[in-house]
């Protein structure tokens, strides 16, 4: 697998197009390589799992610019609204409720079930990225980001 061909997307609002966007947080040169270190570094599954998990928290971990609040209206559909840096909230959030690449209804009951409101719960990228953890890392595992090459026979 090559840089390109890497792709999970999360959600955030990115405040300089005032929308909420999708992002690959395995895309790009830098990921590809931090994910090839790890991998060299870690042979084993489990170590190489920690250190994955370390490096998504020191990246999007309650961290203002990969926060949305993910809400349950009254009407039973899913939302995720921006969080700070939106001057009409209104109108930038956006109904995720029929979107089937991720599990929408189950992460917002996991997360309003722990707040005062019930409704409405303050997420990041990396609650979306714990969500399907396991997925994640098997995803990353099976980049084949780094494979020892073979020595010539001579």
């Amino acid at each position: 697998m090559k840089v390109k061909d890497l792709k999970w997307h999360v959600y955030y609002h990115n405040v300089n197009s005032q929308k909420i966007e999708t992002y690959n947080v395995v895309g790009g040169k830098y990921f590809f390589e931090e994910l090839k270190k790890m991998m060299k570094k870690h042979r084993d599954k489990k170590d190489f799992a920690e250190a994955l998990k370390s490096e998504m928290m020191y990246h999007f971990w309650s961290r203002a610019e990969w926060e949305v609040v993910i809400e349950i209206t009254e009407d039973n559909r899913i939302f995720l609204n921006p969080w700070v840096g939106c001057r009409e909230p209104e109108k930038v959030r956006i109904d995720v409720t029929d979107n089937t690449d991720f599990d929408w209804r189950g992460f917002a009951e996991l997360h309003t079930s722990k707040q005062i409101y019930k409704n409405k719960a303050k997420i990041d990228v990396f609650d979306q990225l714990m969500y399907r953890w396991d997925e994640f890392v098997d995803y990353c595992w099976s980049s084949e980001a780094y494979k020892p090459r073979k020595k010539k026979e001579e």
